[in-house]
């Protein structure tokens, strides 16, 4: 199997694909908020809440992150507040949860060796990080399921970071225009809440709190028995599950509501359609059968947030977030002035956008700013529509 890592490398966000032998199976986000599952890190313990059994750690994420105490006893560590500790991150922080620590660090040359870890972190501060290396390229590098054969960026720019993180795949630039899928097209799909059946049919997406929810609908086909139907849409949606669910990186609890059918048979060979179609899963999921009323149940272990919890507002999903929308309006700069290098630019936003690109993204614009040689100068007004923001000559 050939691996293939894109990158499109915009200020403060890269967006990323991994293909194997030719096909997107998995899509990333890099902002730089976030700890990466697997990072090593110095902490500080904030709060033991025995009622938990769990010490709340900072490693610099916005939320303190949980180490359950038995496993610290077990492994030798004191978890007393106020204490320096290294750990690693076994769940990366969600939306209203810190992420999830282990003072277990995962042998992984060479970063294996107490000693040198501890002799590391010795003259630093917490909360700093040990593994990865800083920048985007070593912190996508962890979120991989393997090396790629090959790394291509459109950005020559960030070919020296990439080579650093990824130096047995020759990193190199080129345009997006030559590379062999569209990148925009594929994140679109994987933030659509429908999908369409090649067959007819659409297979809806929800991502609840609790669980992931997804509904087969067979649609109104002319012609064929109704169990013929919905056997042939319920054996097409598995491989589109299957793959979106790696795509949108969607873990925990998923129940499927496939086309109602009738007997053993035909369920059975839904539920062996489904676990064929989810063995290349890096991730593992398992096809735990059906419950009584009929849905059938899968589980993800959970890593890593979700694209749609990257991207999207979780008041107002499928709509994009204004951090969102803040490093896309910082793309499309980049583009224009790619294209012109000697023009100035202004660009006008919303409020809550401005609001981004003065706090969160402030370092993403100045070096963009940096790298254009010149400022950009930034308006605030309202836009109603898509996708609120506008940018012109100056």
């Amino acid at each position: 199997m050939r691996r293939e890592l894109l990158i499109a490398a915009g200020p403060g966000e890269w967006r990323a694909a991994l293909t194997e032998d030719g096909a997107a199976v998995e899509l990333y986000v890099e902002r730089g908020d976030c700890r990466r599952a697997g990072s090593i890190h110095l902490g500080r313990v904030v709060r033991v809440a025995k009622s938990l059994e769990s010490a709340f750690v900072d490693i610099g994420d916005a939320r303190p992150g949980l180490v359950p105490l038995r496993e610290a006893t077990s492994a030798g560590v004191a978890l007393d507040e106020g204490a320096r500790v290294l750990v690693q991150v076994r769940r990366e922080a969600q939306r209203d949860k810190g992420a999830r620590l282990s003072a277990r660090i995962a042998p992984r040359e060479p970063l294996s060796d107490p000693a040198a870890l501890a002799e590391r972190a010795a003259p630093l501060d917490p909360p700093a990080q040990l593994h990865p290396a800083p920048g985007f390229a070593a912190s996508l590098s962890l979120a991989l399921p393997g090396t790629p054969d090959r790394v291509v960026t459109d950005d020559p720019g960030v070919v020296p970071e990439l080579r650093a993180a990824f130096p047995a795949a020759a990193p190199a630039a080129e345009p997006a225009g030559d590379w062999p899928l569209d990148l925009d097209a594929l994140f679109a799909d994987a933030l659509a809440p429908h999908l369409a059946l090649p067959g007819g049919g659409t297979v809806h997406i929800d991502e609840a709190p609790a669980a992931v929810l997804i509904d087969v609908d067979s649609g109104t086909p002319e012609a064929g028995s109704a169990a013929r139907v919905a056997l042939a849409a319920n054996l097409d949606s598995a491989r589109l599950i299957a793959r979106q669910l790696r795509l949108r990186n969607l873990g925990g609890g998923i129940v499927v509501d496939f086309v109602g059918l009738d007997g053993h048979g035909p369920r059975e060979r839904v539920r062996e359609a489904m676990t064929a179609a989810l063995a290349g899963d890096p991730a593992q999921p398992r096809c735990l059968g059906w419950t009584r009323l009929g849905h059938l149940e899968i589980v993800r272990p959970y890593r890593s947030r979700s694209l749609a919890a990257v991207l999207l507002d979780p008041r107002d999903a499928p709509a994009p977030s204004a951090a969102t929308l803040a490093f896309a309006a910082l793309r499309a700069v980049q583009r224009e002035a790619r294209a012109e290098p000697a023009a100035q630019w202004r660009l006008t936003v919303t409020p809550s956008i401005s609001a981004v690109l003065r706090e969160a993204a402030a370092g993403a614009l100045a070096a963009l700013e940096t790298r254009l040689g010149r400022p950009v100068e930034l308006t605030v007004a309202e836009i109603r529509d898509a996708p609120s923001f506008a940018i012109a000559r100056r």
